[in-house]
């Protein structure tokens, strides 16, 4: 599990940087971000927060906007920013799909069907240890990953999905007294979700919401999976 949590956070975070990086902003690669090491990128508490309700959070990767020089439009390279850690965790996911999606096609002692592939409870038995590990630390990977990308697109801040909209905002909006006080208390809103969802199930937006904007990801690498374990 600790090596899928690494994974997961390290390539969303390093997907940030390298992208701020390659669009011409150097502040990622002096603070020592453009690197998949695990520890550059994890932030303890959004680390328990994946592990407790399946989604969570890295530490945040800075970057300057003004520095952004590749292409003509500055809102087009703030979002590729933006959208680089969730389109880092849907490849690794969908990588970890397909590869485990060979395990179970080759590795397997028993038949396969849909239930199982969707619902991921696989019949490991009689699987050498290696494999099993191997097909664990894939599926941890994918799940971890989709929960990243859920977590993140939601609107709200300091989530990728808010920063997102907030390129599309008027001027007027993006200084008024109003979004200053939005804000300051958004993230407030997004830690107090997080503690109802670890505390509760009958309450959890938080949670519905991230399996609702996770739920494209999830059904390609579910196909991707299906594909692989019957042709």
């Amino acid at each position: 599990m600790f090596i899928a949590l690494s994974l997961s956070f390290a390539i969303h975070e390093f997907m940030h940087a390298a992208v701020a990086t390659w669009l011409g902003d150097d502040v990622a690669k002096l603070q020592g971000r453009v690197t998949l090491n695990p520890l550059a990128h994890i932030d303890p508490m959004g680390t328990l927060s994946l592990l407790i309700v399946g989604f969570g959070w890295g530490k945040p990767v800075p970057y300057n906007p003004n520095n952004l020089t590749r292409f003509k439009s500055k809102r087009l390279m703030c979002n590729m920013v933006h959208l680089a850690g969730v389109t880092g965790n849907f490849m690794l996911a969908l990588v970890c799909a397909i590869l485990s999606g060979f395990i179970a096609r080759f590795f397997l002692t028993s038949s396969v069907d849909l239930y199982d592939i969707m619902s991921g409870q696989m019949d490991l038995s009689g699987v050498n240890p290696v494999v099993f590990a191997l097909y664990s630390v894939l599926s941890y990977t994918e799940m971890f990953c989709l929960g990243l990308i859920g977590f993140n697109l939601i609107p709200l801040p300091p989530l990728d999905g808010f920063h997102v909209l907030e390129e599309f905002l008027p001027y007027k909006v993006k200084y008024s007294d109003k979004y200053r006080k939005f804000m300051f208390y958004a993230p407030r809103v997004v830690m107090v979700l997080i503690f109802i969802s670890a505390v509760t199930s009958s309450f959890d937006i938080l949670g519905g919401l991230v399996s609702i904007l996770s739920f494209p990801a999830s059904l390609v690498c579910n196909i991707f999976y299906f594909l692989v374990v019957y042709i």
